[in-house]
């Protein structure tokens, strides 16, 4: 039965979250938050129980082993490429390419996005990310306080975090501490209630971090909920999907009271999850991470046991059969050189402690375990940087190091698409959204892109403008008149710099839907092959320029260059000029003096 109070909603499922386990096979038992701090401490070089100090050795074996994961699944904002496809809505791909490549990369950090979701998969199994208001967010899985633990987005979930007051008061601009928004108090209410200590993760009740600044408790709970947490109507009956921030503060009686900063309804999609390899039954995947924990842990038995032996060897323990030797000399306490006397016929011996061979069993073990990690974690000693065995030739190296990044890049891979889905999803139709708006960008349009862009722009705008003259004006409207028009436009659209393009076509994209592929870490398409291919058949036309301009009035070998170019992750804007029809001086005088048909476009580029 699900509590009426989400306040203690919240505090009984974390304390709930903590201990239990689902199963997930007849002997197969998993908690989410003990997998990921088993993990978080052990990538980090900390002992998960037991004493943590210098005098017990960590052999830290996951985290060279992770990084190279890091490193060669990585995936940058310069392995996005947008290319087109569709005539319809060309114009408004382009203003999207041109908008994300030189604005919202600098205004928006996507690398780091990409980093943190490949860190996250790789290090737990799984990534989650949210919308965000300016940029998606990728959620720390140790804030995650309690979930679904057979499915991490598929049911009430909440996130645990720590604001100073500052930080709080500047979250009145996304409508927090807001009545209209069901908020019982305001934020500066709520910071006068803040106090200096803060839960340690996963120590309910148990320890308390003192900081030195105040500090509040927020929660963010989202999910399918009773109507009854949203509207106070005592209804648990009807579920659904709701966003609520709630907060806790000490009374003055010491007992935990909790209040309500945001509620509202929440639509669905918002949240998304990512993991590269699935494990049925349970909310997070099988990670490198995990991958590494045994040869981890063992390694650390190991060379803890190893060391002790080390410790032991190191000591030179006496005995003799003088009974009378200890009384007369104090060995612990001799100078070196220092002579000393025994009984005739007796002497002194060493007590044997640690073998050679032991410890060199430990070591071998040891190194067994790093193979064993290596293999889990595809770290093979060439992508580690490690020399070739002697004998190796580079054909045969090249070979091992291309065999080895096969998982890696399988991996990549998997993540390129679920970046692809963000962008479908949330990036591209935030920066259709500022274009529309009439976004000023300010980015530098060569001549040659500027003057694609006119052309594109003046016939859009002449076709439109004559067919007013027609129908409202009644004006009967010859192909020289389009012509005129066309140029006063294109000379009007120059005049206005290179700095003003949105502010001039914001207007024009308001029913033109964006035609774009995206193509991220080449796992959409094989770019690279494609273009090779179709430029080959182009390779003879380039040592004749004039030759390759009348080609291209030609729609279906103009329209394979262009290919050619997106594909590529160029434009056909940088181009414009090339392909224009050659002048009569350069034509061949064999050539027939004929005037080449205009290139057709659509008016809803």
């Amino acid at each position: 039965m699900i509590n009426p109070s989400i306040f203690n909603f919240v505090k009984q499922e974390e304390v709930s979250f903590e201990t239990t386990e689902i199963q997930l096979g007849d002997n197969w038992w998993w908690n989410f938050r003990n997998h990921v701090q088993l993990i978080f401490h052990l990538k980090n070089g900390i002992f998960y129980t037991g004493e943590n100090n210098w005098l017990r050795a960590f052999k830290n074996i996951m985290e060279p082993i992770l990084n190279l994961s890091y490193w060669t699944e990585d995936i940058e904002v310069k392995d996005v490429v947008f290319f087109i496809e569709n005539e319809i809505g060309k114009v408004l791909s382009f203003l999207v390419k041109k908008y994300h490549d030189e604005v919202y990369v600098r205004e928006h950090d996507l690398d780091t996005l990409f980093d943190e979701i490949t860190e996250s998969d790789l290090d737990y199994g799984g990534a989650v990310v949210q919308k965000g208001v300016k940029l998606p967010e990728v959620w720390q899985l140790n804030s995650v306080a309690f979930c679904d633990q057979t499915d991490l987005i598929g049911g009430p979930l909440g996130l645990k975090y720590y604001f100073s007051p500052d930080k709080l008061r500047e979250m009145s601009k996304f409508g927090w501490g807001k009545k209209e928004n069901g908020a019982n108090i305001t934020l500066d209410e709520l910071c006068i209630l803040a106090t200096d200590v803060k839960d340690a993760v996963g120590t309910q009740n148990k320890k308390q971090n003192r900081v030195p600044g105040k500090t509040i408790e927020i929660y963010v709970v989202r999910g399918n909920l009773p109507e009854h947490y949203l509207l106070d109507n005592n209804n648990m009956e009807d579920w659904y999907n709701q966003l609520h921030i709630i907060a806790y503060y000490t009374s003055k009686k010491k007992i935990k009271e909790g209040v309500v900063l945001y509620r509202k309804k929440e639509e669905e999609g918002n949240i998304k999850f990512f993991t590269s390899k699935k494990v049925f039954g349970r909310a997070l995947g099988r990670g490198i991470g995990e991958a590494l924990l045994h040869p981890q842990i063992w390694t650390n038995f190991l060379t803890i046991h190893k060391t002790a032996l080390l410790e032991s060897a190191s000591k030179i323990p006496l005995y003799t059969d003088d009974s009378s030797y200890s009384t007369k000399n104090k060995i612990q306490d001799m100078e070196n050189l220092e002579i000393t006397t025994i009984k005739d016929g007796k002497k002194i011996y060493q007590v044997p402690t640690a073998a050679p061979a032991n410890i060199q069993l430990y070591a071998s073990d040891i190194n067994s375990w790093y193979d064993h990690a290596q293999l889990g974690g595809a770290a093979f000693d060439p992508l580690l940087g490690k020399e070739a065995v002697s004998g190796t030739t580079f054909r045969g190296q090249e070979r091992s190091v291309a065999q080895g990044k096969g998982i890696h890049d399988r991996r990549r891979g998997q993540r390129a698409k679920f970046i692809e889905q963000i962008y479908r999803d949330w990036i591209i139709p935030d920066i259709v959204k500022e274009i529309m708006k009439g976004q000023k960008f300010l980015a530098t349009f060569s001549v040659e892109e500027m003057n694609w862009v006119a052309d594109q722009l003046a016939e859009n705008l002449a076709d439109k403008r004559a067919k007013d003259m027609i129908i409202y004006e009644g004006k009967i409207v010859t192909n020289e008149d389009k012509e005129t028009l066309k140029q006063v436009i294109r000379q009007t659209f120059m005049k206005k710099g290179n700095k003003h393009l949105t502010q001039i076509l914001k207007d024009e994209f308001k029913d033109v839907e964006v035609k774009m592929g995206i193509n991220i870490a080449g796992k959409q398409k094989d770019l690279v092959q494609l273009s090779d291919k179709l430029l080959s058949i182009f390779q003879y036309i380039f040592q004749n320029p004039a030759g390759f301009q009348q080609a291209m009035q030609i729609p279906a070998l103009a329209k394979s260059f262009e290919n050619i170019l997106e594909f590529g992750g160029m434009s056909i804007a940088d181009f414009s000029s090339l392909t224009q029809a050659p002048n009569q001086s350069m034509v061949s005088p064999m050539s027939p003096e004929t005037t080449p048909a205009p290139l057709a476009l659509t008016p809803n580029q």
